[in-house]
C-alpha cells in the first residue's frame, strides 16, 4: 500500500472543546491533546445529512437511538473522518474522542454502526449487545452460536472492562478486534461554534490563507496569462475561487457540465457566477454520455472513456477557442483527496490540456480549514452537502461507492432510474449475474481487477469471470481471429468496412498504399504487409501484431466514432475533419504523428482495453510494442511540451513560452 505524501497533524483543545491544526490553542493558550485518527486525518464537520445517516445506522444496529444523545452527536460538536472500507465507512469524533464508526452495508442496503472501545462500553451499559466474559481472548476466537450475520457482541474481562469486539459470521461469533478500555473519559457537554473553532485555530488559519493568496498573486504576475477558475460546484473550487478574488484576480469561471451533474449543482454554478459578477465559460457535453454509452458500455475505474468524451474534449475546445495563447487555471485540488494527489505539486500540466497551466492554492488545505473558511466568509455552498453527499460531480462516476449511489437514488430516483435501465440492458448483454448490477461490479472493466475481486470474495463469489468472455460480449463479437502465428495474423470484422477507409487512414499509420481496387487494398507498414477486403484483415511480417493493432484502431474508430471531436482538436496540422460523424483525413496535411489515435477514446480505450485482449492472448499482447512511428511521434510531442518554461526570475518578458509555437506549427519537426 502506498504511503501518503502529505498528512495532517491534529490536536484537541479540551478547554474549548474544539479540534486544532496547531499545537496550542490561539483562543485560550492551552496545549492541545494529540488526536489520533486514521490517516491522512482529513476530518470535517458533520452536517444534518450526516447526522441523519448516523441515526439510521444506530437504529439499524440496535433498534433504538439511545446512543445518539449519550454520545452528544449533534451539528457543531461532531466531526467525521473517512477510513478504508470495501464501500464507505467514516469514524465519528466527539470531544476529541472517536466514539465509533458508521458504514454502508451493500448486502442489506442500509447504514450500520460499528462499535469501538467507547461506544462498546455504552452498548454494554444499555444492554444493546450480547456480552461474553473471558479472562483471556485471542483474535478470531470462536465465542458462541446462534447469531445473525453481522451482529456485534462485546467481550469483557471478569472485572467488566471491554477487551474485544466480536462479529457474527455464519451464525457464530468470532473475535474480530481487540479493544482497549477507554477508561473514565466522558463526552464534554460544552458546546463550541464554528466561530470558536476559527478563533482556536487563528494563527494556523491566517497563515494558511496568507500563503495561498500570496501564491496566487505572485504566480499569476509571473506567468502573465488570462486567469480561469475551474469550478465544479464543490466546496474546494468555491474556496479556490474566493482566494483568487482575495488575491485581486478576476478569473473567468469554467464549468464543465458533463450532462451528469445533479440539478442543485447546475443551479449553484449560476448562483456563484451571478454573485461574483464573473464571466461564465461553459464546457457543455449535452447528452454525449447517453449517446456514447451504447458504444463503450458502462465507464469503469480502469476504463474512464467518459473523461475523454465528456471532459477533456469539451474543455480543450473552450481553451482553444477562448485562450489560444494559453491560460492559468486555478483548480480546487487538495493533497488529502487521494494518495496520488498527496504527492502532486502545486503547479502541474495535464498532458492532454498542455496549453494551460494548472495551480492549486489549496493543495495543503484539509477539509476542516476548507469549511472554516466557508463559514467565516459566509460563502454560499452547494446544498448537496447538507443531504449527506461527500463528493460533488457526475452522479454515476465509477470512482464512487455503493453508498453514494444509494444516496443519489434516494434523493433523485428519476435520474438514477434512467441509469439503472442502461445498466440492466448491459447486464443482459454481458450475461452476468444479478450481483453485477446490485453491487455495482460494472465499476471495473476487468473482471479480475483487484477491487472487483475483493468485493466478489466478500459476496462469496469464488471464481471470477474470464476477461475475454466479458469483452467479447461487450463488443458484440465485432472482431474474431481467423488464424495467427508468430509472423502473421488474420482477423475477421463482423461489420463490413469500405476499403477506401483504410486508404484514407493509411497516412495516420505511416503506411503507403501498394495496391487497390474496389474491394481490396494492400499497404506496406514498415516491415509488414497489410491486406484488407472490407471484412478480412491479413497482416504479415515481423511486427504483424503491432501493425494489426494499429490498423484495428483506425478501422474501429471509423466504425464507432462518437463524434467527441478530440482528433479535430488535437491534430497539429488540422488534417482531420468530420463527415457524417466519421473522421476523414486530409492526406496532404497529415504528418503521420498519430496524435489523433492517441487521444481518441475509441482507439485509445475501447480498442486497447477491450478489442486487443479479445484478439491477442496475454503473452501476445506483450509483443505489441509501440511502433517506431508511434515512438517518434511521442518523442516529438513531449519534446514540444518540454519547451515550456516557468522561470522564477525575469520580470520584463513573459516567462511562459514554447507551447504556443508548438501548437501553431504546421508540422512536427525535430530540432
Amino acid at each position: 500500500m502506498r504511503k501518503w505524501g502529505f498528512r495532517v497533524r491534529l490536536y484537541w483543545c479540551d478547554n474549548c472543546n474544539t479540534p486544532l491544526r496547531q499545537k496550542f490553542c490561539s483562543r485560550c493558550g492551552s496545549k492541545g491533546r494529540k488526536l489520533t485518527v486514521t490517516e491522512p486525518g482529513d476530518i470535517r464537520p458533520a452536517f444534518s445529512g450526516d447526522l441523519q445517516i448516523i441515526r439510521e445506522s444506530i437504529l439499524t444496529e440496535f433498534g433504538t437511538d439511545v446512543l445518539l444523545k449519550r454520545l452528544n452527536i449533534s451539528v457543531g460538536s461532531t466531526f467525521v473522518n473517512k477510513v478504508p472500507h470495501y464501500d464507505d465507512m467514516k469514524s465519528v469524533i466527539v470531544s476529541g474522542v472517536v466514539v465509533g464508526r458508521f458504514f454502508f452495508d451493500p448486502k442489506i442496503m442500509k447504514w450500520r454502526w460499528r462499535l469501538n472501545s467507547y461506544s462498546a462500553r455504552l452498548a454494554v451499559e444499555y444492554g444493546l449487545v450480547k456480552v461474553f466474559v473471558r479472562s483471556k481472548v485471542k483474535p478470531l476466537e470462536a465465542l458462541g452460536e446462534g447469531a445473525n450475520s453481522g451482529e456485534q457482541a462485546v467481550v469483557t474481562d471478569p472485572e467488566g472492562n471491554v477487551v474485544a469486539l466480536a462479529i457474527a459470521k455464519k451464525g457464530r461469533f468470532r473475535v474480530q478486534t481487540l479493544l482497549r478500555d477507554p477508561g473514565d473519559w466522558e463526552i464534554s457537554k460544552k458546546s463550541a461554534t464554528f466561530d470558536d473553532i476559527i478563533k482556536c485555530n487563528d494563527e494556523y488559519f491566517r497563515s494558511l490563507i496568507s500563503r495561498s493568496v500570496q501564491h496566487l498573486a505572485l504566480f499569476s504576475s509571473k506567468v502573465r496569462l488570462p486567469i480561469i477558475s475551474s469550478f465544479s460546484g464543490g466546496k474546494d473550487s468555491l474556496v479556490s475561487l474566493h482566494l483568487a478574488v482575495q488575491a485581486g484576480l478576476e478569473p473567468a469561471i469554467l464549468f464543465n457540465n458533463t450532462g451528469l451533474e445533479l440539478p442543485p449543482t447546475v443551479d449553484y454554478v449560476e448562483l456563484i457566477t451571478s454573485k461574483y459578477g464573473l464571466r461564465l465559460l461553459l464546457a457543455d457535453a449535452g447528452d454525449a454520455f447517453w449517446k456514447s454509452v451504447d458504444v463503450f458500455g458502462p465507464p469503469a475505474k480502469d476504463y474512464r472513456w467518459c473523461c475523454k468524451v465528456l471532459k477533456l474534449a469539451r474543455i480543450a475546445r473552450v481553451y482553444k477557442e477562448q485562450y489560444p495563447d494559453g491560460a492559468l487555471v486555478i483548480v480546487g485540488q487538495r493533497a488529502l483527496e487521494s494518495v496520488d494527489r498527496s504527492w502532486s505539486g502545486r503547479v502541474w500540466r495535464n498532458k492532454w490540456l498542455p496549453s494551460v497551466l494548472n495551480t492549486s492554492p489549496i493543495q495543503e488545505w484539509d477539509q476542516l480549514m476548507i469549511w472554516m473558511y466557508i463559514f467565516r466568509n459566509k460563502l454560499p455552498y452547494n446544498t448537496l452537502y447538507e443531504k449527506g453527499f461527500d463528493r460533488i460531480g457526475c452522479y454515476l462516476c465509477p470512482a464512487a461507492n455503493i453508498a453514494e449511489y444509494y444516496i443519489v437514488s434516494t434523493h433523485y430516483p428519476e435520474l438514477w432510474g434512467r441509469w439503472a435501465e442502461v445498466l440492466q440492458a448491459w447486464k443482459s448483454r454481458l450475461n452476468v449475474g444479478e450481483e453485477w448490477l446490485r453491487y455495482h461490479l460494472w465499476r471495473w472493466l476487468n473482471p479480475e481487477a483487484q477491487g472487483r475481486r475483493r468485493l466478489e470474495i466478500w459476496l462469496g463469489i469464488k471464481k471470477p469471470s474470464h476477461p475475454a468472455t466479458e469483452y467479447s460480449r461487450r463488443l458484440g463479437h465485432l472482431v474474431r481471429v481467423s488464424a495467427k502465428s508468430s509472423d502473421y495474423v488474420e482477423l475477421i470484422l463482423q461489420v463490413k468496412v469500405p476499403v477506401n477507409v483504410l486508404e484514407n487512414q493509411a497516412k495516420v499509420l505511416g503506411c503507403s498504399v501498394t495496391e487497390k481496387d474496389v474491394n481490396y487494398i494492400s499497404l506496406r507498414c514498415c516491415d509488414a504487409i497489410v491486406q484488407f477486403d472490407g471484412a478480412k484483415l491479413l497482416v504479415v511480417g515481423k511486427e504483424c501484431y503491432a501493425v494489426a493493432s494499429d490498423v484495428l484502431k483506425v478501422l474501429v474508430r471509423w466504425l464507432l466514432c462518437v463524434g467527441c471531436g478530440s482528433c479535430l482538436m488535437w491534430c497539429p496540422n488540422s488534417a482531420v475533419r468530420p463527415v457524417n460523424r466519421k473522421p476523414l483525413v486530409d492526406t496532404l496535411r497529415c504528418s503521420s504523428c498519430g496524435i489523433c489515435l492517441e487521444i481518441c477514446p475509441v482507439a485509445d480505450l475501447l480498442v486497447k482495453r477491450i478489442v486487443l485482449p479479445v484478439v491477442f492472448s496475454g503473452s501476445e499482447l506483450n509483443r505489441i510494442v509501440r511502433s517506431s512511428n508511434e515512438i517518434l511521434k511521442a518523442v516529438r510531442y513531449y519534446r514540444g511540451l518540454r519547451k515550456v518554461s516557468i522561470s522564477e526570475s525575469g520580470e520584463s518578458e513573459p516567462v511562459y513560452t514554447g507551447i504556443f509555437q508548438f501548437f501553431k506549427s504546421v508540422e512536427l519537426k525535430d530540432n
